[in-house]
């Protein structure tokens, strides 16, 4: 028995350490990081429920597992808007890296209760259950403690690795769990069938998402699509074979994954862009800290602008929630445009590229060692 419980010890430490080599970030890297984290959000993803002063009290059907499910009905709607004053000076705090764990903690307790609210409609949407779990993931590294208007006191070197080290498996399970189902179905060997195709009708006739290259995937010959099935479904259950392989392995497998997302937001026109924030922890990070090792004492004198630039931001989004002005839409300035598409379009090409350079380091530094 004490053989046994030894061996499963090595196992998991070998585990564990295999993990913590391919999820390694430096606290520079994350604290650049926590900066464009919090800027997406607060100009382009801010989270918002206002929205559900709409809702007709008959929708409510909240999950069982749920905050939602312990009240009777949606909460009163001038809490939705207090709530979203709240998340966008915390996002503005974050920015800035003023307490910064204390607001990615609070950000996410917020976010947790009021999404179940989000989601009281008798089902639950995943598009932001991986993003979720960026906040507690950057609250316990020490991400606050560079870059900041009001440093938060540093963490163990162990405690940051481990918040990185999970972030790692919950990408890996999240795709290991959605491409399980994918092997179980897509991988049938009937060149009849093709989950893939069922997906782009689907999204093209129910949900009508005809933008982009939508249109023309339907002029392609059925036959074609059975390979995709076997390589996405392949795709999505090897996420903890990169992990573990190497930081190179997991950097590449990330890259490649926000190919996969560029592709489904052109054919499908779904885009999951938030994971592009899951995912720059790990490909995006870096190439920020090599931005600022380049450009540092060009832009130096000029934080301070960039303070301005985010407050005034802040006071905008604030002033346009809580005087109700239609530019909150941004759909009313670009209804032909899909403006949503285009940025979208453009964090998942960042997200390419940055990936892209850090594979070519890789490679060269490689070179470099055996020369």
């Amino acid at each position: 028995m004490i053989r046994l419980l030894t061996s499963i010890d090595l196992v998991l430490k070998r585990f564990f350490d295999r993990v913590a080599l391919s999820t390694h970030v430096s606290t520079q890297q994350l604290a650049l990081f926590r900066i464009f984290f919090g800027v997406v959000l607060l100009s382009y993803f801010l989270p918002s429920w206002s929205w559900l002063n709409e809702v007709p009290p008959g929708f409510f059907d909240p999950q069982f597992l749920s905050f939602a499910y312990l009240t009777d009905d949606f909460l009163p709607g001038p809490l939705y808007v207090f709530f979203d004053v709240v998340v966008i000076i915390l996002l503005l705090l974050i920015t800035l890296g003023m307490y910064t764990r204390r607001c990615l903690l609070l950000l996410f307790l917020l976010s947790s209760i009021l999404y179940s609210y989000s989601f009281s409609f008798g089902k639950v949407d995943h598009y932001t259950n991986l993003f979720l779990f960026t906040y507690p993931v950057l609250a316990f590294t020490n991400s606050g403690t560079q870059f900041a208007l009001r440093k938060d006191r540093a963490l163990r070197a162990r405690t940051q690795t481990a918040s990185l080290i999970v972030m790692g498996i919950i990408i890996a399970f999240g795709y290991f769990n959605a491409g399980l189902a994918k092997c179980l179905s897509w991988i049938d060997f009937d060149p009849n069938t093709s989950g893939f195709l069922d997906w782009v009708y689907y999204c093209f006739f129910n949900s009508e998402n005809q933008y982009l290259l939508a249109p023309y995937v339907l002029n392609v010959p059925s036959y074609l699509f059975e390979p995709l099935d076997y390589l996405a479904a392949l795709f999505e259950v090897s996420g903890f074979f990169f992990l573990l392989k190497s930081r190179k392995y997991w950097l590449f497998y990330l890259t490649v994954a926000s190919v996969f997302h560029l592709t489904n937001l052109l054919v499908l026109n779904l885009s999951f862009a938030l994971n592009v924030l899951c995912y720059g922890i790990f490909i995006i990070s870096p190439v920020l800290a090599l931005l600022h090792q380049r450009y540092h004492t060009v832009y130096a004198y000029k934080v301070k602008y960039f303070i301005y630039a985010a407050v005034i931001m802040a006071v905008f989004k604030m002033t346009v929630l809580l005087t109700d002005l239609p530019v909150y839409n941004y759909h009313n300035y670009a209804p032909f445009i899909h403006f949503e598409h285009i940025i979208d379009f453009l964090l998942w090409s960042f997200s390419i590229v940055c990936g892209v350079i850090l594979l070519k380091r890789d490679l060269k530094t490689s070179n470099v060692e055996k020369g």
